[in-house]
């Protein structure tokens, strides 16, 4: 064959590729409520996201109504998974199951035919689809739990320790939970894409109207629920699932601070989602804060933390798992890493994994290496 002739066809089929990357990267753009701003493997990035308009009331109250069964389900899936003898317990579960049902709810496109494109711009701007996505599963997953988890393994400072044969050890502890969290949370991604290549086209397309209801009926359940918190929490006095109530009381404001976060600031920078990353950097570092309260020793002499009451260690929890859980995602971390470019992708998973270690190193290690930690009273 020809150099001339070879040449040509080696430069249709790069243009091709970059194509499909481009349809790829920009189907996961307008999947996302969030403001994603996604760009090609070419040289040329997408040009700034247009002006959104400011989000409804029903969109609020579906991530307010998602937010609390997230986590919800991240906390059971949790307590579930953690026990003797497990081979993968804890938030890595909570995390795969939400990058399932994102997987699944970002590939998902017959469904929404009936909406997308007419009562909707897409399916990002359904505020079901918010719910579940920004809500349920943006909650259930928790980047800075997963960090904190990094810096436990690494340091050895949780309540059942072990004799590692070296300190030099807890590096390697520190790369097989970073390895596996994200190698799983990826997997659970794909999962749900696949899931949904295999249903999507057996399902048939949601009406206006089931979506108007769907709409409706969630922000009245998420309403319904808060409100059954907040008797329960000024009725009942008792019992450790008081830190549960208190995780549900504060997850939906981590919710939404972190959609405006990244409806602000998603398309401050092509190539760097800089919303998301500045919500699960300020996740990790209040957690670190309330993780030293919650178990920090009042003094080097002393067994007890600095908060020794069992209603303020319940604050605290819910503040941990609440708060700082719903504030900070993996879900929509993993979506934004297959929305980048190959080098930009790397650079931002590093980034947002290397800022939040050092601070849980900055804040938890330094007070476990001058005045020590214990265990919470609530736990």
């Amino acid at each position: 064959m020809p150099s001339t002739e070879l040449s040509r066809r080696s430069s249709e089929l790069r243009r091709a590729e970059t194509h499909l990357h481009e349809l790829e990267a920009e189907s996961l753009g307008d999947a996302l409520p969030e403001g994603l701003h996604v760009s090609s493997e070419s040289e040329k990035s997408y040009p700034a996201p247009k002006k959104v308009p400011l989000p409804t009331l029903i969109t609020i109250l579906n991530i307010f109504n998602g937010a609390i069964w997230g986590v919800l389900a991240r906390r059971g899936l949790i307590d579930l998974t953690t026990y003797d003898g497990s081979f993968l317990g804890g938030v890595i579960w909570a995390n795969f199951a939400a990058c399932v049902v994102m997987g699944m709810f970002v590939a998902s496109e017959t469904v929404w035919e009936g909406v997308a494109g007419t009562v909707y711009a897409n399916k990002g701007a359904v505020p079901f689809y918010v719910g579940v996505t920004t809500g349920f599963c943006g909650t259930c997953s928790s980047f800075s739990t997963f960090v904190l988890e990094i810096f436990n393994k690494a340091a050895n400072t949780l309540t059942t320790h072990y004799k590692y044969p070296t300190a030099g050890y807890g590096v390697m502890e520190a790369m097989a939970v970073t390895i596996g969290q994200i190698s799983v949370s990826v997997a659970g991604f794909h999962l749900g894409r696949h899931l949904v290549e295999v249903l999507d086209p057996r399902v048939p397309s949601l009406s206006p109207k089931t979506v108007h209801v769907l709409n409706y009926a969630c922000c009245f359940l998420g309403i319904a629920a808060y409100i059954v918190d907040i008797v329960l929490l000024g009725t009942q006095n008792y019992g450790t699932w008081r830190s549960w109530l208190f995780s549900v009381l504060f997850a939906p404001w981590g919710a939404l601070l972190r959609f405006f976060l990244s409806k602000k600031l998603n398309g401050i920078i092509n190539d760097f989602p800089v919303g998301t990353f500045t919500a699960n950097t300020l996740g990790c570092l209040l957690l670190a804060v309330f993780t030293v309260l919650a178990r920090g020793r009042s003094s080097q002499s002393s067994k007890l933390p600095i908060a020794s009451h069992i209603n303020g260690c319940h604050v605290l929890l819910g503040l941990d798992d609440g708060f700082c859980g719903a504030l900070t995602t993996v879900s929509t971390f993993v979506v934004e890493l297959f929305g980048l470019k190959t080098f930009w992708s790397y650079t931002y998973g590093f980034t947002s994994v290397a800022v939040g270690f050092c601070i849980m190193v900055l804040i938890v290690g330094s007070y476990n290496w001058t005045v020590g930690l214990t265990s919470a009273v609530c736990q």
